[in-house]
């Protein structure tokens, strides 16, 4: 945290970024340019300034510095104060365009300019799911990192796993810009992305380097070490690592994209998802139909299983659903979850309804899928009703509204045995990681839980 990384983040963040971002605004470098009608369409957001541009790099690069004397303290000490100096910075962020703010996260994290967990997670958060153990429960869901360039920092912030995606095949530039839309005063976002993505080939690349690098740093640890000592993470490093596959937008066959999914980045997943809910991309959420997601699920699971494994075997599978599926939809998954022997669901994804207390903001009229606290509600409900109709014999992953550890343990309690955040993450910053998992260690202790398993589900007992 010297003066030569204060002066690296200024002078690549503050004009070769900023620059590049500019020129995005009119040939993005990554996806389609909007057409005319859609660059008619003002939202109803603030666009990003250079003030604000200026103002947000300058902080950060105050609080690194501010760190150059706070390192003269031990490890321990130095990360918790790294991670609330980021209280500072991260309300900057809302100074700039949501997209813009949401690159200029993902390349800090890539580029290790984020705070680092030093802390070692309280021993009533641990838990083993699918053969594999995790520090603690709380997770990044897909989104977030689509292309799989932040891996390393971002399980570093002290997440127990990271789901980096939805990945396709074949890159695509998703859809027209704008396409997030901040719903501030409600904590939620409206996105319609329309799982843009560099494909396989690209994530595969960065996936099995990070997977090299950890594995030589298993083997220089292991020479060092006394050889009794347990580790923990997965493929990617200290955490556990989530591939969400998806499909291409103009692709015919479905299960063919999922199953070249499976082929390429399998071997450097600690678990896998077939993404079937995602509203932005038309026909998708047909697939979480009874016969379809069957027929979907048995052809993933073949392309899975006829690959060679190791002792460790194959990731496990799991689906994403949506929110926005009736009581006969959600028999008809449990059923195939069941009868498949499906690994896990992901409960859930985003959702096109409208609650009531979004509906007087002017944004909740954009197309696309809201996420945030309106979606708590609604996904734990939907969370509840599937622990119950799988009669908790699937791990299940809480995902939709959570900002805080009561949050998290009430999905918990509703059946869910890991959870997810992004949104509550897009607007707190690195500072809310470890809020959550102490609120969460807080409010198992005050009910008398000795560990995440006996809470699990309790709601519905």
């Amino acid at each position: 945290m010297s003066a030569r990384i204060v002066s690296r983040f200024m002078k690549e963040c503050l004009t070769k970024r900023m620059k590049s971002m500019a020129v995005s605004a009119a040939t993005p470098r990554n996806y389609s340019s909007s057409s005319a009608a859609a660059a008619s369409v003002k939202p109803n957001i603030p666009n990003s300034s250079k003030k604000g541009r200026l103002l947000t790099g300058g902080t950060i690069g105050l609080v690194i510095a501010g760190g150059a004397y706070a390192s003269t303290v031990d490890e321990a000490t130095f990360s918790g104060w790294l991670f609330n100096a980021t209280k500072v910075v991260n309300p900057l962020f809302a100074l700039l365009d949501p997209e813009v703010a949401h690159r200029l996260a993902v390349s800090a994290a890539a580029r290790g300019w984020v705070p680092r967990e030093k802390r070692p997670d309280q021993p009533i958060l641990g838990l083993e799911v699918w053969g594999r153990r995790f520090s603690n429960p709380i997770g990044l869901s897909a989104g977030f990192d689509k292309n799989a360039e932040a891996v390393e920092g971002l399980l570093g912030l002290g997440f127990g796993f990271v789901e980096v995606g939805s990945v396709t095949p074949i890159p695509q530039e998703g859809n027209p810009k704008p396409r997030i839309f901040r719903l501030r005063e409600q904590g939620a976002i409206i996105n319609r992305f329309g799982f843009n993505s560099e494909g396989i080939v690209a994530v595969a690349k960065r996936l099995g380097a990070q997977h090299g690098k950890r594995k030589l740093d298993e083997t220089s640890s292991t020479s060092t070490s006394s050889g009794d000592e347990v580790k923990h993470g997965g493929k990617a490093g200290p955490g556990i690592l989530g591939v969400n596959i998806g499909k291409n937008k103009t692709s015919e066959d479905a299960a063919a994209d999922y199953v070249q999914g499976v082929h390429t980045l399998s071997q450097y997943a600690d678990y896998l998802v077939i993404n079937v809910s995602s509203p932005n991309t038309p026909g998708l959420r047909q697939l979480q139909g009874r016969k379809q997601l069957k027929d979907l699920v048995k052809k993933v699971q073949a392309a899975r299983d006829e690959m060679q494994w190791g002792e460790e075997g194959p990731p496990p599978l799991l689906v994403k659903i949506a929110p926005d599926l009736s009581k006969q939809d959600l028999e008809d998954i449990a059923a195939v979850a069941l009868a498949l022997r499906l690994d896990g669901l992901i409960i859930s994804n985003t959702t096109i309804s409208r609650p009531e207390v979004v509906q007087s903001n002017p944004v909740s009229k954009e197309i696309g899928g809201l996420s945030g606290k309106p979606l708590f509600g609604l996904s734990t409900n939907i969370l509840k009703d599937m622990y119950i109709l799988t009669k908790g014999r699937i791990p299940l992953i809480g995902c939709g509204g959570v900002s805080s550890g009561e949050d998290a343990y009430k999905k918990i309690r509703a059946g869910a045995t890991l959870v997810q955040l992004y949104t509550a993450f897009a607007y707190g910053g690195p500072a809310l990681i470890p809020q959550i998992k102490a609120e969460l260690a807080e409010c198992l202790e005050r009910d008398g839980f000795k560990s995440i398993n006996e809470a699990v589900g309790a709601d519905c007992r």
